[in-house]
């Protein structure tokens, strides 16, 4: 599972209707509070009656789209607000949400131009400027992002802004004038927590694994109840292979806020990597259930039910595991396993030559590299 290293002041995705249709103005008005109450079988059903009577009905189309989005349907939520933005080519709601499903699930090629028409259609929307610029710096447009930024830091200084321009100065090797944003993203936060939390980030992203949890430690010692900070400092002991540390910080974080499913991931992970396997699952369950879009939550929870020798339970998760992510060598080895352990051994044979086949496909690739790089030396 990838996840965002750079944080962005960004608002969830739009909750309210959009407009309202003329026909349909009753099942609407109730679809729209079921949405604003958190009945999403109930707001679905409403919205797709709405659309059944009236296709065009944009409100519907957008707000069922916020229904796909919560409920982690994404290949849903794309198709609907493609055909609301086909409706309303610059409705900036259907912009944003269009490109915050991309932005959610790490696909920032595919989010960035709806966040730039956005902000060419608005261009003193901080929202969209922020993430249109963590976007510029993920695919690496740093240099586009510096050029989005600056001009606007120098009139204008937020925290979000002020963060991202010192990342896109960092990845793009420009570490003086990176460190200067952060020194000036230390006053500019409201309060020492939050700018500490925001430098932690751009460690983080930088692989500057110690000073990232330097920044955290003293987000903790300021404010022991910060926002994600208990989440982000087990993030870095995962990275530098600490595990009981990260396993304290990661329950620490799932007590403050149980609905993370990042949260809950990232300390099963960590128990099945500490060979905790039937402790790793109610969390890994839980985080499945969070965001059932992450393929990592479907390999770790079918490694712990492998590793238990269930292997009835773990075959179909890690069929699913191979199925979101068919480049990833380590699910079909594990596949195998599990289907030598369930009788099939033909099947298991099947996932053993895909593992050959995707590391023989590497061993190209990095050939091709080098045979390029040599050929460019001449």
């Amino acid at each position: 599972m990838k996840h965002l290293a750079i944080m962005v002041w960004v608002a969830v995705l739009l909750a309210g209707p959009a407009r309202a249709g003329t026909k349909p103005e009753e099942v609407f008005d109730h679809a729209s509070q079921a949405l604003a109450a958190g009945d999403y079988a109930a707001a679905e059903s409403g919205f797709r009656q709405v659309l059944q009577s009236d296709p065009r009905n944009l409100g519907a189309l957008g707000n069922l789209g916020v229904v796909y989005s919560r409920t982690h349907r994404y290949a849903r939520a794309i198709e609907v607000y493609q055909r609301a933005l086909r409706l309303s080519p610059q409705d900036p709601g259907i912009l944003l949400n269009l490109g915050l499903v991309y932005f959610k699930q790490d696909d920032y090629q595919r989010a960035l131009p709806y966040f730039g028409r956005l902000h060419r259609h608005d261009p003193a929307n901080r929202q969209a400027l922020n993430l249109l610029a963590t976007c510029q710096i993920f695919v690496g447009k740093e240099a586009e992002a510096v050029a989005l930024l600056k001009p606007v830091v120098e009139h204008q200084p937020d925290p979000g802004s002020l963060y991202l321009l010192g990342v896109a100065y960092t990845r793009s090797g420009q570490m003086e004038a990176g460190k200067q944003v952060f020194a000036k993203l230390l006053t500019a936060s409201d309060t020492h927590a939050q700018a500490s939390f925001l430098l932690g980030q751009a460690y983080y992203d930088a692989r500057r694994f110690d000073e990232a949890a330097e920044s955290y430690q003293d987000v903790l010692r300021t404010d022991p109840s910060f926002p994600g900070a208990h989440r982000e400092l087990g993030k870095v002991y995962v990275s530098r292979l600490r595990y009981a540390e990260a396993e304290k910080e990661l329950r620490l974080a799932v007590q403050q806020d149980p609905q993370d499913g990042m949260t809950a991931y990232f300390l099963g992970a960590v128990l099945v990597q500490s060979e905790k396997y039937p402790d790793s699952i109610p969390f890994l369950e839980r985080a499945r259930n969070l965001d059932p879009d992450s393929w990592a939550v479907y390999f770790y929870l079918g490694k712990a039910k492998l590793k238990l020798n269930d292997y009835k339970a773990a075959v179909p998760l890690l069929q699913q595991a191979a199925e979101m992510n068919s480049d990833e060598p380590s699910v079909f080895y594990l596949l195998a396993s599990a289907l030598r352990g369930e009788g099939h051994d033909e099947e298991a044979r099947v996932a053993l030559r895909r593992v050959s086949e995707l590391h023989m496909t590497s061993l190209e690739a990095q050939r091709r590299l080098h045979d390029a790089i040599v050929a460019g030396a001449r």
